[in-house]
């Protein structure tokens, strides 16, 4: 098996190779629920590697996935040739993250042309081919999307600050952040004429922190410790604002929020050896109640209800070596917040290695 999947990745023809290694690993659950009957999910990665008498690394990665005994397809899957300082990679699944991909959207900004949104959610993350090189500190990165598309990214550290830019689709941007005294800072610009900034510091015991972005966007926030309690404060441009309380005192812990719609929160935790109950209720009127309870030998117990008469009680076994045995009784689907069981009984096991 071995041999097929190194040939079948066509590893072994790169010449000068050396020693090979293979490795497998997975996770899979078959339940039966009395409701919807028999179910089952598996995951299985393979991977390869193979080291290059020229001070390269070839290697391959492929996950499958199997759902209900019908094959689901690739999840994801890599075929990468790399040395310490440059590599390229061929995403079997289309699924590299775009070059351009500089960070998350800074200080409420919503464009950014697109280079500092979540790749997931921006389409970024479909890369077919990606690459990166170190020249002289700075690394250099590319890639190629379906149709053709590409995106091109550089970045470096210039004694503590860093420093990207990103170009894709016809947009560029640029990221500094770095640190001035006890202020850290992130400040992102882009050709569409988009941009976002983020401050924090530490000032007479409270974070403070302040965002901006294109449009007057803009948010405040503030937290002090207040004895055992934590105070929070946050503000933004459209007048709302959130109060927040937490504190904890030995085995219980409290949280409560109240905002300028004077809707409020409130939650409680009591934790005492093997025991755990969690409370939670709010201004709707809504509430909830988990407790679990470890019995030891591998085996915990949990319960709980919510004021929709929502009940479930469930019992896990751990039986070491990554498998657990688990029995669930819910009267709704995913109320549990530890877990998602259905509605009705389940018996579960599930392994990973």
């Amino acid at each position: 098996m071995k041999r097929i999947l190194l040939t079948s990745t066509a590893l072994v023809a790169f010449a000068g190779a050396a020693a090979a290694d293979v490795a497998l690993s997975g996770d899979a659950e078959f339940s039966y629920n009395d409701g919807t009957g028999f179910a089952s999910t598996v995951s299985l990665t393979a991977a390869g590697s193979t080291a290059l008498d020229n001070g390269y690394t070839a290697s391959v990665s492929l996950t499958a996935e199997s759902v209900d005994g019908a094959a689901a397809g690739l999840a994801a899957g890599d075929i990468t040739v790399a040395n310490d300082s440059s590599s390229i990679t061929y995403h079997v699944a289309a699924d590299g993250a775009g070059a351009a991909y500089l960070g998350d959207v800074v200080g409420g900004s919503g464009g950014l042309a697109g280079i500092f949104q979540d790749p997931d959610a921006a389409g970024l993350n479909d890369a077919q081919i990606s690459g990166s090189a170190t020249v002289a500190g700075a690394t250099i990165a590319a890639s190629l999307h379906a149709g053709n598309a590409y995106e091109i990214g550089v970045s470096t550290d210039l004694d503590g600050t860093a420093v990207a830019v990103g170009y894709a689709g016809g947009d560029f941007g640029a990221m500094i952040s770095g640190a001035a005294s006890t202020v850290d800072y992130t400040l992102a610009f882009a050709s569409n004429d988009t941009f976002g900034i983020a401050v924090s510091t530490t000032a007479g015991g409270a974070d403070l922190s302040l965002s901006m972005a294109e449009g007057s966007v803009w948010e405040i926030g503030a937290s002090m410790p207040l004895g055992a309690a934590t105070v929070g404060l946050t503000l933004d441009n459209t007048q709302a604002w959130e109060v927040s309380l937490d504190t904890a005192m030995d085995a219980i812990a409290l949280g409560f929020t109240f905002d300028n719609n004077s809707a409020w929160t409130m939650t409680a935790g009591y934790t005492a050896g093997d025991v755990s109950v969690d409370f939670a209720t709010d201004s709707a009127s809504a509430w909830s109640i988990d407790a679990t309870y470890d019995l030891g030998n591998g085996i915990t117990a949990g319960a709980g209800t919510t004021s929709a008469s929502a009940n479930y009680v469930e019992v896990d076994y751990d039986l070491g070596g990554g498998a657990n045995l688990s029995v669930d009784y819910a009267t709704a689907a995913d109320i549990n917040p530890a877990e998602d069981i259905a509605a009705g009984t389940t018996l579960s096991v599930s392994f990973s290695f």
